[in-house]
């Protein structure tokens, strides 16, 4: 009977409630098992952590279980779940050939062994990475919502202000608090009046007010003097995620949040004493379930595009892109562009602009390089194994030196035999993992027999049946950085590290994207 093992995880507890949770992902595996007539060994499990990395010890057990070679699956409910960064998915594909095992998705019919099922597997994963960057992006976005709304997003809350509960009871808001408001102004009225920090904590000090109950110095008066957080700025992007190295300051994002308690003129003027900068805001789009939403403006008044609904002929609900700049009172005449047809429509154009012929053939000019790596790769690994038996081999030698010098005399000669022993299964162990390496086929991760052509219409069916928005959504983004419409045209902004070169040329729809006012009811929210 055929064996298998069951490998599931999920990074939030939002995406276990969204369906994917550890317990179903497990059900849907041990029903592919029973399908593929193999007992299931072991199940093995990782709950909130991110498939961007390799560092998940479920999948590190399932892997090294696999390596015992008598493993004939491992199961997963879809790549996605196996691995989101393509050199670690590869790595790992290469890896379970080597032990003999299949990968299997329990989500699906992919036959992994065949050119089809392989260069649909390929895309899928290019197709998780980019969903997993932009779920990054997108929660980015939201907090950056969250606080152009008035919400403060966590933190030390700073002098001055105070974290009230929202009406919602879940998220809170900064509102300044008297008299610590009141001290804070003063501060910054001082420096601005060029007194020096040292000079201002002595004086705070010497009136009796306090900071929370303790003296001020001269270092939390300089911190304070250059936080932003008093003009009501909050911001992003400071501190890369997995070093906490700070990020040069061009690449932070600025967010106006809550009421400031000094002016940016003050605020600017305070900088330019102290060190002479001043801040530059940024912002950045909402996140959306809708395919475009984020990346569109208005080609009439460059404000963003937003999602609207509303009601046609019969009470049928619909969606829209609205211009944001018309609804909150601009004289902007941008008419409403119906998002049922703006969608598939503009996504098709993409597709024709990205699946050329000679964009095609570069990507699988790149696998059949990545085949050649594995070759490298199995190389050096056979030296790495050769060097390790090596030393195994002279460490035995040298004990049997010990004993063939002493005798029954010799120091220590009744620890020399379990050492002895222990050296010989190592040995044993490597010659055989140098045997298998030697006997190792060559997986498929390169040269395949498939046309340009072929490739790209397997790429197109993957994109073009998708029903997640939000995948959908995370690839449009992985390409294009803004789309401008007005009227029928749409001129896309590609991103410089794409395949796609941005031309500047517009795209005229023969189709009619455009709403009928005249059947509309108005907005339902």
């Amino acid at each position: 009977m055929k064996r298998a093992v069951i490998y599931a995880r999920v990074s939030t507890d939002r995406q276990a409630d969204e369906g994917l949770s550890i317990d179903s992902q497990i059900q849907a595996c041990r029903t592919k098992a029973e399908g593929l007539g193999a007992a299931v060994l072991h199940v093995f499990r990782d709950e909130g952590i991110s498939g961007t990395t390799d560092a998940r010890p479920g999948f590190r057990t399932a892997i090294n279980r696999c390596a015992l070679g008598d493993v004939d699956y491992l199961i997963c409910w879809s790549s996605s779940r196996f691995a989101r960064d393509q050199h670690d998915a590869i790595s790992y594909k290469r890896e379970l050939v080597s032990y003999r095992t299949k990968l299997i998705y329990a989500q699906g019919n992919i036959d992994l062994e065949s050119h089809e099922g392989w260069m649909l597997d390929s895309f899928q994963q290019v197709v998780d990475e980019s969903y997993s960057r932009q779920v990054s992006a997108d929660t980015k976005r939201s907090m950056m919502k969250a606080a152009r709304e008035g919400y403060w997003m966590g933190g030390h809350v700073p002098f001055g202000y105070q974290a009230v509960a929202a009406i919602d009871g879940k998220r809170r808001k900064l509102i300044p608090i008297e008299p610590d408001a009141s001290i804070v102004r003063s501060i910054f009225d001082s420096a601005q009046r060029g007194i020096g920090a040292k000079l201002i904590a002595l004086d705070l000090n010497a009136q009796g007010l306090k900071m929370r109950g303790r003296p001020w110095s001269k270092g939390t008066i300089l911190y304070m003097l250059k936080s932003e957080a008093y003009m009501g700025t909050v911001i992003y992007n400071r501190m890369h995620k997995k070093t906490r190295s700070p990020r040069p300051e061009e690449e932070w994002i600025r967010v106006q949040a809550h009421e400031g308690l000094v002016s940016a003129e003050i605020f600017n003027l305070v900088q330019a004493g102290l060190s002479g900068r001043a801040p530059t805001p940024e912002t950045g789009s909402p996140a959306s379930m809708h395919v475009f939403t984020g990346l569109l403006r208005c080609g009439i008044c460059n404000s963003s595009l937003q999602v609207q609904t509303g009601t046609g002929r019969g009470a049928k609900l619909y969606s829209y892109y609205a211009c944001r700049g018309h609804l909150q009172g601009k004289r902007c005449e941008f008419k409403n562009v119906r998002a049922d047809k703006f969608d598939p429509w503009l996504l098709d154009q993409l597709l024709d602009k990205l699946l050329s012929r000679q964009t095609i053939q570069a990507v699988l000019d790149q696998l059949d390089d990545a085949a050649g790596r594995w070759v490298k790769d199995r190389a050096a690994r056979r030296t790495a194994l050769v060097l390790e038996l090596r030393t195994a081999e002279n460490r035995r030698s040298k004990l049997y030196d010990v004993i063939e010098t002493g005798g029954a005399d010799a120091p220590g000669v009744n620890e020399l035999g379990p050492r002895i022993k222990q050296l010989n299964e190592q040995i044993a162990k490597i010659e055989a993992a140098l045997v298998s390496i030697e006997n190792e086929e060559e997986p498929m991760v390169g040269t395949i027999e498939v046309s340009a052509e072929d490739a790209a219409e397997i790429f197109r069916a993957t994109v073009t049946q998708c029903d997640d928005p939000k995948i959908l959504r995370a690839f449009v983004a992985s390409i294009a950085e803004m789309i401008v419409v007005q009227g029928t045209e749409v001129i896309v902004h590609y991103k410089p590290e794409c395949l796609i070169q941005m031309d500047g040329n517009s795209v005229r729809s023969e189709h009619s994207w455009l709403l009928d006012l005249g059947s509309n009811q108005g907005p339902t929210d």
